[in-house]
């Protein structure tokens, strides 16, 4: 038997085995190092974006910039292995103060707490103002070599970053460490795009503080405006009052006159009354009086009754009171009617019956169309709207005055009311003057007028418009220069239908 050959075949696959198990082993460490440098590289995006979400959530949370940066540092100081930090925070109010935070050490795997040094005067604060004049010159991150001790541990590198937005330089962020190695050099690239997008959130979040500062502004001068608005519809009130005022007198002393002068006749009467009672009344002191005597004082009775004409004066004390009872209703009404113009709108809307508004409106403006002519009315049965009845008193007020004035003693005004199914349309038609088609355009334009000077404001029409407007309304006029202008209101339905005898009213 060949033991040499035998045992060199042996020590041959020895040799290939053993080669290949090399081969192998060396394989197995490189996969090993590649996985581990793979969890790493992981592990390092992982923290890379919880980093970056973590700045995300400066813009979500919206706190203040110099309260989230001591949080921004103790990240970086975690992710990075940084020995000690710090942030100067310059705000955009530049009436406001900059501020130096203390110096932040980093979180031990023991603690999470972070550690504050104050900063006292001397070389680490010289430090720190010479890296902020290079960063303004710069305005790029630095890195700088130095050599200092702080809390007894010796610092060869300081790193600044600037947060810079809208042009201007927010803040920097200073990182301490003795050296840096390639993973904090790689991470120091990973803060810088960071701050980038922090300062991005940041001019984000300043436009959109700018944009909520000018809604308010804007909303205050609109609530401004429709004050202005409300006192403005409120003096063409007044102004209306004005003109209507003589009338106003005048058809509220006819009332008075004749209940003055009713008085007065039942001031009169009551004392014959008082006359003849107080001889009917003793009758009753005179006990078994003699026929005669009865006789006598049944004729005086009888004298005073024709004297005094008591048949008469019954018939009338009743038909006096009732007079002055209309009197003090038509009274009561003008007043009711003027309070409820003169009353300053609130807005609110109600289910309004819009032939009892055009009824009151006539009644305060009768004493402006009673001497111009003859007013007929069409109006049909027509459902309540939801609007406001001060508001639309105000409209068909001013458009009765404005056909008062436009109109001679041969007047016609024709209000029609009809039902359009969706609306009530209401027609106010004169044989006034006319309006001149150039200025038919500009009829509803605020003070805007062809009434002379000291008659008419230009702003009837115009807060007529807007009212019509805000009833989600329309109007409009036709007029033709000699033969009178018409005006078509349309308003809509917006409650449930309720059938009234508008007609049986208005008649």
């Amino acid at each position: 038997m060949d033991y040499e050959a035998a045992f060199q075949r042996e020590r041959k696959a020895r040799k290939q085995a053993e080669s290949i198990l090399e081969q192998k082993s060396r394989e197995l460490h490189f996969a090993n190092s590649a996985l581990k440098e793979n969890v790493e590289s992981l592990h390092f995006a992982v923290e890379k974006n919880k980093f970056l979400i973590h700045i995300g959530d400066y813009g979500i949370n919206r706190p203040k910039l110099r309260d989230f940066l001591p949080i921004l540092l103790k990240n970086m100081m975690s992710l990075s292995n940084m020995a000690f930090s710090a942030f100067i925070h310059f705000p955009f109010n530049s009436q406001q103060s900059h501020f130096l935070s203390p110096i932040y050490r980093k979180p031990s795997a023991e603690s999470d707490e972070q550690n504050e040094l104050s900063i006292p005067d001397g070389d680490l604060k010289n430090i720190i103002w010479e890296i902020e004049a290079l960063i303004r010159e710069e305005k790029i991150l630095l890195t700088k070599n130095i050599k200092i001790a702080i809390d007894n541990q010796d610092i060869d590198t300081v790193i600044a970053i600037p947060i810079i937005s809208l042009e201007h330089l927010s803040g920097i962020l200073i990182l301490f460490n003795n050296g840096i190695t390639q993973t904090q050099a790689q991470l120091l690239k990973v803060f810088e795009s960071g701050t980038k997008q922090l300062a991005i959130i940041m001019e984000h979040r300043y436009q959109d503080d700018k944009l909520l500062e000018s809604y308010n502004e804007i909303s205050k001068t609109n609530q401004a405006l429709k004050e202005a608005q409300k006192q403005l519809v409120q003096s063409e009130k007044m102004a209306t009052v004005g003109q209507l005022s003589a009338g106003i007198a005048h058809e509220i002393n006819n009332p008075m006159g004749f209940i003055k002068s009713n008085i007065n006749s039942l001031s009169n009467y009551l004392d014959d009354f008082i006359r003849y009672i107080k001889v009917t009344q003793s009758l009753s002191y005179q006990d078994h009086q003699p026929n005669d005597e009865l006789i006598n004082i049944i004729k005086k009775l009888e004298e005073i009754w024709q004297d005094v004409d008591m048949n008469f004066l019954l018939g009338d004390t009743k038909q006096l009171l009732e007079e002055s009872q209309q009197g003090i209703k038509r009274i009561i009404d003008i007043v009711g009617g003027l309070k409820r113009f003169s009353r300053q709108s609130d807005d609110q809307k109600e289910p309004c019956d819009i032939v009892l508004i055009i009824e009151e409106a006539l009644k305060l403006a009768s004493n402006e169309l009673k001497y111009k002519g003859n007013i007929s009315k069409e109006f049909q049965t027509v459902q309540l709207i939801q609007g406001n009845s001060g508001e639309l008193l105000q409209v068909f007020l001013n458009l009765f005055v404005n056909a008062a004035h436009a109109m001679d003693e041969q007047g016609e005004l024709h209000i029609r009311i009809n039902d359009a199914q969706t609306g009530v349309k209401i027609s106010i038609t004169d044989n006034g003057c006319g309006i001149d088609e150039v200025h038919l355009e500009s009829i509803f334009t605020p003070f805007f007028t062809t009434k002379e000077v000291g008659i008419g404001t230009g702003l009837g029409l115009s807060i007529s418009y807007g009212i019509i407007e805000n009833h989600q309304g329309s109007i409009e006029v036709t007029s033709k220069v000699g033969n009178g202008t018409s005006f078509n209101i349309f308003l809509p339905y917006t409650t449930k239908k309720v059938n009234l005898n508008s007609t049986e009213k208005a008649e």
